[in-house]
């Protein structure tokens, strides 16, 4: 790749690649990256989710969470894992102003998931955070 490329890429552009590297772990039936505010900044998921709502509900999870552990005194969140009986919804704060979702199937290798979930969030307040 020639350096100039590089730098033309837009942030979406750029998050988008991330999202894309991330769907080829496997077994993911969505993915996406959502402000603290709960607008979705770009995911990849199928036609009959609504990708705004989705958003909307993953930045709320957080923030519960976020919210509960202030008053415990647990310190800040690290993740945020919902099991379900279709799936695990897997939450991940990238920075203070972003979170990355995924749909991990029930069969799913959640460790590697999870594992590239941590890479992937921290690309992600990377790519956020650039000037």
């Amino acid at each position: 790749m020639i350096i100039g490329e590089s730098m033309a890429q837009t942030k979406k552009e750029k998050l988008d690649q991330v999202l894309a590297k991330f769907m080829q772990v496997g077994q993911i039936s969505a993915a996406g990256i959502v402000s603290t505010e709960g607008l979705l900044i770009t995911s990849i998921m199928p036609p009959d989710m609504n990708e705004r709502i989705v958003g909307a509900l993953c930045s709320t999870i957080i923030a519960s969470a976020q919210t509960a552990s202030s008053q415990m005194g647990t310190g800040e969140v690290a993740e945020v894992n919902v099991k379900t009986e279709h799936g695990v919804l897997l939450l991940k704060p990238s920075g203070e102003k972003a979170l990355f979702f995924a749909l991990a199937q029930v069969e799913a290798q959640l460790g590697l998931i999870t594992v590239e979930i941590e890479i992937r969030a921290k690309q992600v307040q990377e790519i956020l955070e650039e000037v």
